[in-house]
């Protein structure tokens, strides 16, 4: 899931750039026993697609052999895309926490990928002599020099709440912004590409931040800028119905035993 989620912010950071034709997904999907989901999917414009593999670029193919998935097609506000997606199953909240903040962009691939825009299609020069060498993945570089965090969450929390009659669950995550490449400073992806993420909670979703969809247990969310940190919270609720009017009767039982005892007793009187 790292490495196919990866592909999917590489493709981002540099291809919409070139075309500004990708729509990426993230669904995080909370169940009431503890486990998850999470899909991730890219999908992109079906013409640019084609016009990318008449290049000479095919940047699914390699994702579908890591992954074993088969691309596919859908329809997204007027466009067809070609998409790629992989789901993942978690046996806890907390291991599908670990394995978003374990999500990392790939500054290495950006760079590839940006060199492919400069890339002209008549030159016999082989494209791999052109690329830039890959960066190290770690905290440091080999000079020892630090380098940018990557990771695409700063932080994550699935907390669960309970009350006398009811039970709920908040999920809160916030976005790192994209790593910006220095050497084009000018450059900005924002708006440049639509990337959205759902969550999917085990109740009915009382609240949600920003410019949320809500669509009774499913929210979705709509992401305008990559380049500044996003805050996404999501609170969901259980009412438990059965139990509250339980009590509603029992309570109603014992008022109107407390009406009749005066009567009953009264009538014993006269006997």
């Amino acid at each position: 899931m790292k490495k196919f989620f990866a592909l999917f912010l590489t493709v981002i950071s540099a291809l919409a750039l070139m075309t500004g034709c990708i729509h990426e997904d993230i669904g995080i999907v909370l169940n009431e026993d503890g486990t998850g989901k999470i899909t991730a999917a890219v999908g992109i414009d079906k013409d640019t697609y084609n016009q990318l593999l008449g290049m000479g670029f095919d940047l699914l193919s390699d994702a579908e052999k890591d992954s074993g998935e088969t691309s596919y097609e859908y329809e997204y506000k007027g466009k067809t895309y070609i998409a790629l997606s992989e789901t993942k199953e978690y046996a806890s909240y907390e291991e599908l926490k670990q394995a978003l903040l374990d999500m990392t962009y790939r500054t290495d691939e950006m760079k590839t990928l940006n060199a492919i825009e400069e890339y002209e299609t008549d030159d016999e020069t082989e494209l791999e002599e052109e690329l830039p060498p890959a960066e190290p993945d770690e905290d440091e570089d080999a000079a020892g020099a630090s380098v940018p965090d990557t990771h695409i969450f700063k932080e994550v929390s699935i907390e669960k709440t309970k009350g006398l009659f009811s039970k709920g669950l908040i999920f809160k995550a916030v976005m790192n912004a994209l790593p910006k490449d220095e050497e084009n400073s000018d450059q900005s992806i924002a708006g440049s590409v639509l990337v959205t993420l759902s969550v999917e909670m085990p109740y009915e979703i009382k609240s949600a931040s920003g410019n949320a969809v809500l669509d009774g247990k499913k929210v979705s969310f709509e992401i305008e800028d990559l380049t500044v940190e996003n805050t996404f919270t999501v609170e969901a609720e259980n009412t438990n119905t059965e139990l509250l009017i339980g009590i509603v009767v029992l309570l109603a039982l014992i008022l109107l035993a407390l009406l009749l005892l005066p009567k009953l007793a009264g009538n014993k009187d006269k006997k």
